[in-house]
């Protein structure tokens, strides 16, 4: 007998202490149609849109592959792709310029190719330059189109905090609805994963009671409080789905396992809103813990677009002029200044870019293994990765880094090739198809010298 079809928004329910608990479900085959191309109810897989953002620029003679088209070889930074199998899922366009401004160095990078338009220059006070952006971000583009359905519009992460705060929201955040108009990262895990998973704490104004999850005060597991529900569904699905669900909610308390708070809440004393593990992933010597935390953060991020909270994203991996210590890699030095004051080749500077791209095959990684459909996450992603700047050192908006991720539920080409641009074509072409894969139908993208009208059809199935 086959099993009954489930509701694509199907959710684990209960209660406690009078509180609702609802947990989201994975991509379970009762879901979809019998070839998996679809959703049983007949409503198409989500498409996904992501960007995953870190500063300072690259090396472009290590960046740059030398084969175009299908089969290319890894150039020295991005190896990580090949290394940890996702190497088919990334489009590489090089050779392309950016439009918008070629002055303010990151400032105009930052603006220029996450918006597609000019920045606004504000007054610097004691500050060496200050700026906004004039129009929304890329990723606030698609939640505009494809970020209405879900519950959350748009979910904005970041790895590094050392961020640049001290001119203007385009160095400070990554995703802008308009100007002095930020949509702040999360860096904290153990507020994501309540926001996602949880009632979680509704932060107090200044002259208002301090307000606590009630969920909070039992100290028990969001999922020990489903377990009924989650128990009579296995009970009505096939094997193969009662596979996804150990493995989904396995994921899940390992994830909540991690970010366990040590705050304890005891009756009768006055709850405030506690410090909710801000050193998670800082070690006893204050060096950041960048590897295991975005490791944790792609896991958790992957559960939440499977269980279609958001289908739109943006990572701030490190901010522009970003003073992260890459200590991984033996730097010793702010990441910006070793941009600059590492003298010849820069092997330092290098071995950073490695590291980052690393980090974004990590993020890759945990969106290629959530099952979905007849495939799994990452097929119906698109996600563009890039920087501010092509070389740090030289502050240049030519021939400009950036990657294509994901099939955009069969937009982009799969395996993904190398595209270089010939005539110095405009960045905004290729984020326009990236948006154009993430299922918006939109034909433009940019504003004024970064409009585009034309995506890059090269990486385009």
């Amino acid at each position: 007998m086959p099993s009954p079809k489930i509701h694509r928004r199907a959710v684990l329910r209960g209660a406690l202490g009078g509180v609702a608990i609802g947990v989201g479900l994975p991509p379970l085959e009762a879901m979809f149609n019998a070839n998996g191309t679809a959703y049983a109810q007949g409503a198409p897989i989500p498409k996904r849109m992501g960007v995953f953002f870190w500063g300072d620029g690259v090396k472009p003679d290590q960046w740059v592959p030398f084969d175009e088209g299908a089969n290319w070889a890894p150039s020295p930074e991005l190896t990580p792709l090949k290394d940890l199998g996702v190497q088919d899922y990334v489009n590489v366009v090089s050779g392309m310029d950016l439009k918008t401004m070629t002055t303010r160095g990151h400032h105009a990078g930052t603006c220029g190719i996450l918006s597609a338009a000019p920045l606004v220059v504000q007054p610097a006070g004691s500050a060496p330059f200050r700026s906004t952006f004039s129009k929304p971000s890329i990723d606030q583009v698609a939640a505009a189109v494809i970020g209405t359905k879900s519950r959350f519009r748009s979910l904005e992460l970041g790895v590094s905090p050392a961020v640049n705060d001290l001119e203007g929201t385009t160095l400070r955040y990554l995703s802008h609805n308009g100007p002095d108009n930020a949509n702040p990262a999360e860096y904290d895990l153990s507020r994501f994963f309540n926001r996602v998973f949880g009632a979680g704490f509704v932060v107090p104004s200044a002259n208002a009671p301090a307000v606590m999850d009630a969920t909070l005060a039992y100290r028990k597991s969001v999922l020990d409080v489903v377990l009924g529900d989650l128990n009579r569904l296995r009970a009505q699905v096939g094997s193969a789905d009662k596979l996804r669900l150990d493995q989904h909610l396995a994921n899940v308390r390992t994830i909540e396992n991690r970010l366990t708070m040590t705050n304890t809440v005891m009756a009768g004393v006055s709850c405030k809103m506690p410090t909710l593990m801000a050193n998670t992933f800082v070690d006893a010597n204050g060096r950041e813990m960048i590897e295991e935390k975005t490791k944790a953060m792609s896991d958790l991020l992957a559960v939440a677009l499977a269980c279609d909270q958001t289908r739109v994203f943006s990572i701030q991996f490190t901010g522009s002029t970003a003073r992260t210590v890459f200590w991984q890699v033996n730097a010793g030095m702010g990441h910006h200044d070793l941009t600059h004051n590492e003298p010849g080749l820069q092997p330092l500077v290098h071995a950073t870019t490695v590291f980052t791209v690393k980090m974004f095959a990590t993020l890759l990684q945990s969106l290629k293994a959530v099952p979905e459909g007849a495939g799994n996450l990452l097929d119906n992603c698109a996600i563009v990765a890039t920087t501010d700047t092509s070389d740090g050192r030289f502050h240049n908006v030519k021939d400009y880094p950036i990657l294509i991720a994901g099939r955009g539920g069969g937009f982009l080409k799969y395996p993904g090739i190398h595209y270089r641009s010939q005539t110095s074509e405009n960045t905004s072409t290729a984020l326009l198809s990236a948006l154009r894969a993430a299922g918006t139908n939109l034909n433009s993208f940019g504003f004024d010298l970064g409009l585009a009208t034309t995506s890059c059809t090269a990486i385009e199935a």
